[in-house]
């Protein structure tokens, strides 16, 4: 007991100070924590403390001396700030909160461009890990051992600690192995104690066939538990699901986590009905890691303070965007979590709307900061990806995952929507054009298409990340 409380003091002291975890107290942290809940049924009261903000003025220190001992350590070690501060003229030492402006926000392109521009002269570079692509060229970001090490610890204590997973569950991942979270998620759910199953993107059929079929694992559950998905992969999911006749009474599943795309309230609405389980949003990219967002039940998007310096800029301005308006998310992560690609201020791309200053949080998450649910991107006039696929997901008859594509016409009332349709007719576009005047959508018109090869542009999604398997299931529902 007396290592376990070190342990404690040792990961709440670099909590509080912003200085470097020693990752053998903190994988050693997880295991005893896992330890006490496996014994004792909870980790006990207030551990959930060593995960949670302080008191605001205390975390108003944390702060500013976590984003000093960054910025100062990006000015000094990486070559892309190094020349930045040089050409600004800046005293990296001078940055808080309040100064920061005075950084040129990161463009996503600066990265994708020159990545080697961004890792730290003292870094010790262990693993490179890319983005999709599916928004543009696949961007690199480097990881260090020690980086990949605490983000696995710290992982597996939120796992616990918050999403209240235990050694009984089976975590099974959807997710494309070229994504980092694979790596991560596949060392954390096991340190929590439950069970990890890879599935990757396949054919949702077979997908369908692993989330149904007994284990007989001995402590775990006979079927998987949690399910770890992009939107697009849940609606093949649903929509497979659908059509072959499968039900809740077919699958064990107790929770469905999805990121890394839109998830619209229709596709969890319809998932939830298929499922019969909660359908978790959250918030993360690979450059960005650690920090990570949970959508919480007033359909917020919730960022910790912790992980990182957080911001929400005007796309166009570059400027804080004011209550109420909309802008792209900016990150800067944090020097005790991220060692090797430095980055400051770096814009996401991915837009949220600042909460109004009338709107007072009241929902389980309120002492953690929260913006609007992500928006996804301004595809022109105004419409974002959420307005879009909102629009189409409500629509039951066109099939997921939904696919569209936007056309600029010079039309005052706005662009063209085109949408895949299994079968187009005046009927479904009368229904989605009454829809669009319902909602006031900057839309002129909707043209149904059968084929997506027809769409003026490709419409990607992470759905179509899909890896092959030897394992084939028959058409319609598995024996």
């Amino acid at each position: 007991m007396l290592s376990t409380g070190l342990r404690q003091l040792g990961f709440a002291w670099s909590m509080l100070s912003g200085r470097g975890f020693r990752v053998r107290d903190a994988m050693a942290l997880a295991d005893d924590v896992r330890a006490t809940i496996e014994e004792f049924g909870s980790a006990g009261d207030g551990a959930g403390d060593m995960l949670s903000a302080p008191d605001p003025e205390v975390q108003d220190g944390l702060t500013r001396r976590r984003l000093r001992r960054t910025v100062r350590n990006a000015a000094r070690h990486t070559p892309y700030y190094r020349h930045l501060f040089e050409r600004i003229g800046v005293d990296p030492a001078s940055v808080t909160p309040d100064t920061i402006a005075s950084i040129p926000p990161t463009p996503k392109n600066a990265l994708r461009s020159m990545p080697a521009a961004f890792v730290s002269d003292r870094a010790r570079p262990a693993m490179a890990a890319q983005t999709t692509g599916t928004t543009g060229i696949p961007t690199t970001v480097w990881f260090s051992q020690y980086e990949l090490d605490i983000t696995v610890a710290t992982g597996a204590l939120a796992l616990m600690l918050t999403a209240g997973l235990r050694s009984e569950h089976v975590w099974a991942n959807c997710i494309t192995t070229r994504s980092i979270a694979q790596y991560l998620e596949g060392r954390s759910v096991p340190m929590a104690g439950a069970g990890y199953v890879p599935i990757g993107p396949v054919d949702p059929r077979v997908a369908l066939d692993r989330l149904a079929t007994p284990m007989h694992l001995p402590g775990k559950r006979p079927q998987i538990t949690h399910l770890n998905a992009t939107p697009s992969y849940l609606a093949a999911i649903v929509q497979e699901a659908e059509r072959d006749g499968w039900t809740a009474a077919d699958f064990g599943l107790q929770e469905i986590h999805v990121g890394g795309e839109i998830l619209t309230d229709a596709l969890r609405d319809r998932a939830r009905e298929l499922f019969n389980v909660p359908v978790t949003d959250g918030y993360s990219m690979t450059e960005i890691i650690p920090v990570a967002g949970q959508v919480c039940a007033h359909d917020h998007l919730h960022l910790p303070v912790d992980l990182g310096y957080v911001e929400v800029l005007d796309p166009v301005t570059l400027e804080p965007a004011a209550p109420g308006a909309v802008g792209s998310l900016t990150i800067t992560p944090f020097l005790s979590y991220r060692d090797t690609t430095t980055l400051l201020r770096y814009v996401t791309g991915d837009l949220v709307r600042v909460l109004p200053e009338a709107e007072k949080l009241g929902c389980e998450m309120a002492a953690v900061p929260a913006t609007s649910r992500i928006l996804g991107r301004v595809t022109g006039s105004d419409l974002t990806t959420r307005d879009v696929l909102e629009l189409l997901q409500a629509e039951r008859a066109l099939p997921l995952p939904t696919r569209y594509a936007i056309e600029e016409t010079g039309d005052p009332g706005g662009p063209v929507l085109h949408v895949v349709a299994e079968r187009a007719s005046r009927t479904l576009s009368a229904r989605l054009e009454g829809r669009v005047a319902d909602l006031a959508l900057p839309l002129s018109g909707v043209v149904l298409v059968e084929d997506p090869a027809d769409l003026p542009t490709p419409c990607r999604v992470r759905a179509d990340l899909r890896e092959h398997t030897f394992h084939t299931v028959p058409a319609g529902r598995s024996a």
